[in-house]
């Protein structure tokens, strides 16, 4: 029971980058989809900002997984150096990400303040593909419920990780709040939601990446540290 189960530690890791793959690529497949289904309109930033949080999933998966194929010595090394690198790059690009989706809802919103920007808001903005999203978020999720289940399957002390718990459920609750904003209002109003849905994923994010990075300051410290000196005898020559 004490040994790691490695076919369902690789497989966990091929689920939570599949999910993470998919919603990178959701521009591109949602206009695809849509214009198989006869809905053509832009996909919405909801779905693409998961990949905020779950880029964060698969940086921690994938270093507990290369732990299993280098010395420990070297694995806490890179472990300090990659969280560091990798989480203060994704900070800044998710706080950016922010102001991206924060200045699309505002200008939606001011669209709204008149009758002619009304006019242009419902051709704009009006038919989001909510039933291609709703799908391709369904999807997602279920690749992260299995990613989750050959996580514990591969080795119940993952779950005994307080952080690594937290951070799934994190990325969990993220797709529920893109599917909940989505279904709030009625259709010509999505997009608003979605957008805000996305500030709300990336504002998870930001934290997530905060806490990794200040997570990772001890390693670094450790790595750069000089061993010490070996301790000298006190026998007298």
């Amino acid at each position: 029971m004490d040994r790691l189960r490695t076919p369902f530690f690789i497989a966990a890791l091929v689920f939570i980058c599949l999910a993470f793959a998919l919603e990178i690529a959701y521009g591109p497949l949602a206009s695809f989809l849509g214009g198989l289904v006869g809905e053509e309109e832009a996909p919405g930033l909801g779905v693409p900002y998961l990949a905020l949080v779950d880029g964060l999933v698969v940086l921690t998966v994938a270093l507990m997984g290369l732990s299993m194929l280098i010395p420990k010595a070297l694995h806490a090394r890179l472990q300090g150096i990659a969280t560091l690198v990798i989480s203060f790059f994704g900070c800044l690009g998710a706080i950016v990400l922010i102001f991206v989706a924060l200045a699309f809802l505002l200008f939606m919103i001011g669209l709204l303040a008149s009758f002619f920007g009304i006019i242009a808001y419902l051709a704009l903005f009006g038919h989001f593909p909510r039933e291609v999203a709703a799908g391709y978020l369904a999807v997602i999720l279920l690749l992260k419920v299995a990613f989750a289940i050959c996580l514990v399957l591969a080795h119940q002390r993952f779950m005994t990780n307080k952080g690594l718990v937290l951070l799934i459920l994190t990325s969990l609750l993220a797709n529920i709040i893109v599917s909940f904003l989505h279904g709030l209002v009625p259709g010509v109003l999505v997009s608003i939601t979605d957008a805000l849905a996305a500030i709300v994923v990336g504002i998870l994010g930001v934290v997530w990446a905060v806490i990794l990075l200040i997570g990772s300051i001890p390693a670094i410290l450790a790595a750069i540290r000089p061993p010490s000196a070996p301790k000298k005898s006190g026998v007298a020559h």
